[in-house]
Formats: structure tokens, C-alpha cells, sequence
């Protein structure tokens, strides 16, 4: 009995360690409060490397890029809290030079970096965010490729390697980055492949991405849904 209560406590302690270490940027999501980040708008968060005139800027990014998202795909209903900083020293938290979205335990996530302070990538993870508040978890893990998921977050950023004038990438490479599911096996570091998740999502209608979701909460397959709205 004493061996399994040790052996209890070791895979309950290795499990919380190996979740926290994993799951880092998710506890730094609601933690933010105690890591120097102070709340100046409801679910707005700055650090102090982001001064007033700054935080007004990026007030106007953030209100110009959900007016983007609503342009494209219709009015978002997440609100995700948005940590925002001009520093790189955070990456052990989650943070990367430019922009992440997460999903924390109680809601969406973004963090920006100094490379992110902008319209463009703020509206790029709004939808990342919109997209896995819309779905459930299991949704998101089964149903959801990598290749949707950053090709309708691409597609409301307007920087210029993602406009469609700039890409030119062949059908191989459609191909090949559509034969990607998990996001973790996602070549992140090739803006071609970014590309490419653009090309593969602009035979859907995007207004028609909502419904679609919620068509896959209910139980249809990703293939049978989104074939049908990509007009294949």
C-alpha cells in the first residue's frame, strides 16, 4: 500500500511538472498578472516596455484588426486576452519575436512580441483564436489541419509576402503542406508554406468558415464540410 501511494504521488507530481512544462505559455496566459504585465483595457496586457503612446497604437492596431477579421469571416465572438510586449526576454513563457496564439484553461490567448505590434499579426492570431473558441477540443485535435489553420489565419494578414500578388508557389507545394495535420510537424521556419496554406483556403467562401465550424461541432467530418465549401 505504501509503494502505491509513493508511486501515486510520483505520477501525479510528474504529470502536473511534465503538463506545466509543456503547457507554459497556457499557465503564463493566466498567470500574467504576476509577470510585470499590467491590465490597461479589459484583457489587454503590456509590460513596461510598451510606453502610453504605444499602447495607444496598438489599442488602433488591435480595434483595426478585428474590424478586419469581421470584413473577412464576420463578427468575432472570442475575446482573447492579449499580452503584448517590446522585449524578447519572455520566450520561456510562450512569446516568440512576433506573435503566438494559445489556448489557456479558462480562454484564447495572443501573445506579441516586438516583431507583432501591428495590425497584421494581431488579425492573424485573432483568427487562430476565433477558429479554437468556435470549436471544441476535440474538434480542434481531430478534425482541424495545420494547413486550415494557419491558411485562414494568413488570409487576414496583409504583409507583403502574404498577398496573393507576391505567391507564387506550384500545386506540388499545395499538395505537400495539405498532406500536413498536426501543427507541431508544420514547416514554420518557410514563409512558402504559409503561402501555400493561403492558396489551399482561397476556394472557400470565408464567411462561410463559421458555419462550417459549427458543422463539425455537430459531428460531420473536415473533408465532407470543407470539400463541400471549397467547391472541390
Amino acid at each position: 500500500m505504501k509503494i502505491l501511494k509513493i508511486f501515486t504521488v510520483f505520477f501525479i507530481t510528474f504529470f502536473i511538472a511534465s503538463f506545466g512544462y509543456f503547457k507554459k505559455d497556457a499557465i503564463a496566459c493566466e498567470l500574467i498578472g504576476i509577470y510585470h504585465f499590467n491590465e490597461v483595457s479589459p484583457n489587454f496586457y503590456v509590460d513596461q516596455s510598451i510606453d502610453n503612446l504605444q499602447q495607444i497604437e496598438l489599442s488602433h492596431a488591435l480595434q483595426d484588426a478585428i474590424q478586419r477579421v469581421s470584413d473577412i469571416y464576420g463578427v468575432p465572438t472570442s475575446s482573447p486576452r492579449i499580452i503584448a510586449t517590446a522585449e524578447t526576454k519572455y520566450a520561456k513563457f510562450g512569446f516568440n519575436p512576433t506573435g503566438m496564439q494559445s489556448s489557456g484553461f479558462f480562454g484564447e490567448c495572443i501573445f506579441l512580441g516586438p516583431k507583432g505590434l501591428n495590425t497584421d499579426v494581431i488579425a492573424h492570431e485573432l483568427v487562430h483564436a476565433e477558429v479554437r473558441h468556435r470549436t471544441n477540443l476535440f474538434v480542434e485535435l481531430t478534425q482541424l489541419p495545420a494547413w486550415f489553420i494557419e491558411g485562414t489565419g494568413i488570409k487576414a494578414d496583409y504583409r507583403k509576402p502574404f498577398l496573393l500578388e507576391n505567391i507564387d508557389v506550384t500545386n506540388d507545394d499545395v499538395t505537400k503542406i495539405k498532406s500536413v495535420f498536426y501543427l507541431s510537424d508544420f514547416p514554420n521556419t518557410d514563409v512558402k508554406y504559409y503561402q501555400a496554406s493561403l492558396i489551399a483556403v482561397e476556394p472557400m467562401d470565408p464567411k462561410s468558415m463559421y458555419s462550417g465550424l459549427e458543422r463539425l461541432n455537430n459531428g460531420e467530418q473536415f473533408e465532407d464540410v470543407f470539400n463541400e465549401l471549397f467547391n472541390y
